[in-house]
């Protein structure tokens, strides 16, 4: 192992020194042709009038310049790609939107019509749609109980691969390769044997349930209906949970990494055993980063419930007929009080993660 280890080390070693020089042959070649000249001059001519302008300033005053540079593109991107959309999703909440689209004959895009209607489109995905209001409910609690078990289980495994055992680096990798083969990119790319894999997945579970049912065995241990229910749920989940846990695992991991080794040292030779290590020392320096994993995985939750899905079914054109109320709706009107719905479910629901975690949050310096 070790021999494999220097040979490593060596390699590494010798493409960095390989980097160097052909870096440094590359400055040669560029200041022999003068362009690193030329880029110097450019940078200086443009340069020219802000360090006119600033020629006068403490340095304090343009650190905070040079701090508002580098916000601009964000404070542009923050205006434009969210408040406007977010206050435009609320005006379409509260109006039938109609698109009047483009004239045939000239292909002049006519624009969007609104008309004012109400809380129209509220009562409808209330009280007359079949699925949302359910949705909303299963996906606001699921949310938050899944949070809690992927929190959980995250640290727990943090814990374990933070400790020294053979083969530690591949276990890592294995944890974190579900969230590789969740991403987008793969998903599309094995999109061709997505129906295999749902047959295959198929057979498997029901030679599992056929052979073990956690929800029977509960009840048979005589547990109440509703705490089998519950647990048989969560133990149905248990692949989900590892597969979403990856990036939680990696902050946990950071985190534990990042606890001074000191206090693990005076803890063993007072005789503390594992079980108070955790409580005492890991746990409360690793804490403050369950508010951080908190959020990533109530928004990555949330993004995956069938909620979702309910509202996509509305992004296209169309109309609803309203029962109770003054008629038609767009599906526009619709889809905007829906997804006005979700941003606020889900503001709560992160409100009330940080607001819980955060009793449990100690920190180091304080």
């Amino acid at each position: 192992m070790s021999k494999i280890k220097e040979l490593f080390n060596k390699l590494i070693a010798s493409i960095v020194q390989g980097l160097k020089f052909v870096g440094k042959k590359i400055g040669a070649v560029l200041e022999k042709l003068g362009i690193l000249k030329f880029f110097k001059k450019l940078g200086d001519l443009l340069l020219y009038l802000p360090r006119k302008l600033t020629a006068d300033w403490t340095y304090r005053k343009k650190q905070s310049a040079w701090g508002v540079v580098f916000t601009v593109l964000l404070i542009i991107g923050l205006v434009y790609f969210f408040i406007i959309p977010f206050f435009i999703t609320i005006v379409y909440s509260f109006s039938r939107v109609d698109n009047l689209r483009v004239i045939s004959s000239t292909q002049e895009h006519i624009g969007i019509v609104t008309e004012w209607i109400g809380l129209d489109n509220f009562r409808y995905i209330l009280k007359e749609h079949s699925t949302f209001s359910t949705a909303l409910v299963n996906s606001f609690f699921g949310t938050i109980f899944e949070t809690l078990f992927i929190l959980i289980f995250s640290l727990i495994i943090a814990v374990v691969l933070n400790s020294k055992f053979k083969g530690r680096a591949f276990v890592r990798a294995v944890f974190f390769m579900p969230v590789i083969f969740n991403s987008q990119a793969v998903d599309v790319a094995m999109r061709t044997g997505a129906q295999l894999v749902d047959t295959l997945e198929a057979s498997q579970m029901s030679v599992f349930t056929m052979g073990f049912n956690m929800m029977d065995f509960l009840l048979e241990a005589n547990l109440p209906q509703n705490v089998a229910t519950f647990l048989g749920g969560m133990t149905s989940q248990i692949y989900d949970v590892i597969s979403f846990s990856g990036v939680q695992i990696l902050i946990f991991l950071a985190g534990i990494q990042s606890v001074p080794k000191h206090l693990y040292e005076a803890a063993k030779i007072e005789g503390a055993t594992q079980y108070e290590i955790f409580w005492k020392i890991t746990f409360p320096m690793v804490s403050p980063l369950m508010l951080t994993a908190g959020v990533y995985t109530v928004v990555d939750s949330y993004l995956r419930s069938e909620l979702l899905t309910t509202i996509n079914v509305f992004s296209s054109a169309g109309v609803r007929n309203l029962q109770r109320g003054l008629g038609l709706l767009t599906n526009y009107g619709i889809h905007a009080a829906m997804s006005l719905l979700f941003a606020l479910s889900s503001i709560i629901i992160i409100a009330l993660v940080l607001f819980g975690l955060s009793k449990l949050v100690f920190y180091y310096d304080e």
